[in-house]
């Protein structure tokens, strides 16, 4: 995942896009509602395309879901420890196992 950010954090300083370096959850309203938005529009673009069964599009949506996510990782300064907090949140879901053995999901 360093490659991708070190893409998106090149395409931040060329566009005047401000990267923290420390861990910041407040970035700012503006900046909140943005990464939201970018997301969001998104997560329909890829719903849009999926329900369509649109594989070129499925994978737009997904390349552009990775990059906004990068940019909203860098807008946050966490791209030195989001591999750590990965590898926790995959730690944790391979712990939800029952005493047999198999996976225990979700009511929904």
């Amino acid at each position: 995942m360093k490659k991708q950010l070190d893409h998106v954090e090149k395409f931040h300083d060329t566009f005047g896009i401000t990267n923290k370096y420390q861990p910041d959850a407040s970035v700012g309203a503006d900046t909140i509602a943005l990464r939201h938005r970018l997301m969001a529009e998104e997560n329909e673009e890829y719903l849009e395309a999926a329900l369509a069964g649109d594989a070129i599009e499925v994978a737009d949506a997904l390349g552009d879901m990775m990059y906004i996510l990068c940019g909203t990782i860098l807008s946050h300064g966490m791209q030195h420890i989001i591999e750590e907090i990965f590898e926790e949140i995959q730690a944790s879901n391979m712990s939800k196992l029952g005493e047999d053995g198999q996976p225990i999901y979700r009511e929904d």
